[in-house]
């Protein structure tokens, strides 16, 4: 009976390992936010390059802004912990979101995901907090949930 027993639990104990690490992976599942939220994501090699270092101040200064448009940041660092509304992300998943964007780790890119789940917006030079503003500003989704609140 034993014989038996410890191949299954060996089954079981791999599979559960496996299935957690990939599950945690596949928790930044992008479509759960489509018609929900816009997304900003801002792709360094770390936190001290220089475009990504101003945008990120830009967007703490202006939180609210960023919520009022409903918008859900990603930070993905090569070289430090990457985030998602400041909640770390692992570093796994980081790693699908630049597979996904086709973004190098040594790149800074800025990709804007709309409502639609479209991309809006896919820059690798530096960018204004402004214009990403006003470009969600321009788009008639942003438009009739301008309206609604008014």
């Amino acid at each position: 009976m034993l014989k038996t027993i410890l191949p299954v639990m060996m089954i079981l104990i791999t599979s559960s390992v496996f299935s957690s690490r990939d599950a945690q992976a596949q928790s930044l599942d992008l479509s759960g936010f489509q018609w929900k939220n816009r997304l900003l994501f801002l792709f360094a090699p770390n936190q001290s390059h220089p475009m990504f270092s101003a945008l990120h101040q830009s967007l703490a200064a202006r939180q609210s802004e960023a919520g009022e448009r409903d918008l859900v940041i990603f930070e993905i660092l090569e070289s430090a912990a990457s985030s998602m509304n400041n909640e770390v992300i692992d570093s796994e998943a980081a790693r699908r979101l630049r597979e996904k964007f086709d973004v190098p780790g040594h790149e800074f890119t800025v990709i804007l995901i709309g409502k639609d789940g479209g991309i809006k917006l896919d820059r690798k030079e530096q960018t204004q907090l402004d214009d990403i503003f006003a470009l969600i500003d321009s788009m008639p989704m942003r438009q009739e949930e301008m309206r609604q609140r008014n």
